[in-house]
This record gives C-alpha cells, structure tokens and sequence, in this order.
C-alpha cells in the first residue's frame, strides 16, 4: 500500500516540477539571463518524463532498489525547484506578485519531494522490518527443527 502512494507522489513530484519548468519559459517570468526556447523546454520535458518514469516502472515492477533512483532524481529535480525560487528573487524582472506565486509553486514542489522522502523513508523501514522477521522466523524454524531432531 505505501509503495503506491511513493508511486502516487512521484507523479505529483513530475506534475509539479513539468509545470513549473513550462512556466519558467514563458515570458511573463522576465528572467533578465536569456530564455530558453521551445525546443530546450520539450528536451528538459522528455529527459524528466525518462528520468522519472524509469524508476516508476521499475518500482512498480516490486524492484526495491528503484526507489533509491527514484530518490536521486527527486533530489536533482529538488534542485531544480530550488533554482526556480533563486531565479524569480534574484534574476526576474516581473511583478512582486509574479515572483511570490513562482516561488510558492517552487516551495510547494519541494515540500512534496520532501513528504516523497517520508513516504519512501517508511516503505524503506517497513521492507527491513519484513526481512528481519523472515530471517528470524526461518532460525527459529531451523532451532526447532534441531531440537526435534536430537
């Protein structure tokens, strides 16, 4: 149950991170360094869209080291939204308005990597916890069937 909702958040996460990278190309942004053009934004699109659903694949195919990838492109992107954050404080000329609702989308982007990290922190915990009773079980099993032997 909680790896699909690590797979559901990491939709949200693409979700956010695709609107965000949209947006910071459009002009209204008025970043004073050049703008990337249309063709760059669906290169960034489709080397996200690999990035992330690579890892998804694999995790819904119960690999469980996919979501140690999945977590190292989350953090990459994570940067990403930071950059957007830095970008609209320091670099673009639009309205104080314009800059606050960029930086909150950024913000908001990065609080649901971080609620991403909890998520896949617990799945994490859970998955060792199951290998440990396993491995306890099958000594005691092993235990048992010594002393019945004897």
């Amino acid at each position: 149950m909680k790896d699909k909702q690590v797979v559901t958040w990491s939709f949200i996460s693409l979700f956010i991170f695709l609107i965000t990278n949209f947006l910071m190309s459009l002009p209204f942004t008025q970043l004073t360094s050049q703008r990337a053009d249309s063709a760059d934004l669906w290169k960034s699109t489709i080397f996200a869209l690999v990035l992330y659903l690579i890892p998804i694949v694999l995790a819904v195919l119960d690999w469980k080291p996919s979501f140690y990838l999945l977590g190292i492109v989350i953090a990459l992107y994570s940067l990403g939204l930071l950059g957007v954050i830095i970008n609209m404080i320091f670099y673009s000329e639009a309205s104080l308005l314009i800059k606050a609702l960029m930086s909150i989308l950024g913000a908001g982007g990065l609080l649901i990597n971080a609620w991403w990290l909890v998520l896949a922190l617990r799945v994490r915990k859970a998955q060792q916890e199951q290998r440990q009773l396993e491995r306890f079980s099958k000594l005691n099993q092993e235990k048992e069937e010594r002393e019945t032997s004897k």
